[in-house]
């Protein structure tokens, strides 16, 4: 009995997915834009309410609607606790963590809707893939990036996709139609738009010729983030 006591426990979902402690205050406007998380705790400093919604659904800025116009002018600087048992959770509970301190304070409210859009379709080039798989002795997924060089470990190709959407010389939403199933390795390096290189092509180029895939122009279907209710915080 003892043994299936302590099996159920193990089983057992964690406690309510959010914050211990968090303070959100109007931001201090120095120029930088960023948020992280270590030691505990996750900081935002100077993010718009519409920024910190994309970080949450973990969409670009470009897949929401609706909403007063302070969501993208309004700045706030956010300090929150994270609980000890959700330090190393998956990133998808980190995520809800967040939606769910927004919910709180922003009295936000928000529903997803089915829209096409223009985008780009990440499918693979005639040359075939010249990425590696994913060693299996090795787990989880990680993007690092340093300037124009982006080094992958272990990823789907439907985060990379997610990544490239992001990516501001190529601003539309990125799906993955690669068919690859699995999990890869591999770096990219490019050069800005607009900025002339000897030593690096454009991103859609390096693309297509360091990882043997490439992005066409397409209708993409996306599920928007369509805000319904929001309000300002009070102050802390």
């Amino acid at each position: 009995m003892k043994i299936l006591a302590l099996l159920f426990a193990m089983m057992a979902p964690l406690p309510a997915q959010e914050f211990e402690v968090a303070s959100i205050r109007p931001a201090k406007q120095d120029g930088n834009h960023d948020s992280d998380n270590y030691q505990g705790r996750w900081v935002a400093h100077n993010l718009a309410l519409k920024r910190l919604i994309a970080v949450a659904w973990d969409v670009d800025n470009s897949l929401e609607a609706g909403g007063p116009n302070w969501i993208d002018s309004d700045s706030y600087d956010i300090d929150a606790n994270i609980p000890a048992d959700y330090v190393n959770a998956p990133r998808d509970q980190f995520l809800h963590m967040i939606q769910r301190l927004l919910a709180d304070r922003f009295r936000l409210t928000i529903h997803r809707e089915p829209r096409q859009i223009s985008g780009y379709a990440l499918v693979p080039a005639k040359a075939g893939s010249k990425m590696a798989n994913a060693r299996p002795s090795e787990s989880g997924s990680d993007f690092s990036s340093n300037g124009m060089h982006l080094k992958a470990t272990g990823v789907t190709m439907e985060a990379f996709a997610k990544r490239l959407s992001r990516n501001r010389d190529i601003g539309r939403v990125v799906v993955d139609k690669t068919g690859f199933i699995g999990r890869f390795d591999f770096e990219l390096d490019w050069a800005p738009a607009q900025q002339d290189s000897d030593e690096h092509p454009s991103i859609f180029t390096a693309i297509q010729e360091q990882l043997g895939l490439k992005l066409e122009s397409a209708k993409v279907q996306i599920q928007a983030v369509v805000i319904d209710r929001v309000e300002k915080p009070s102050e802390n």
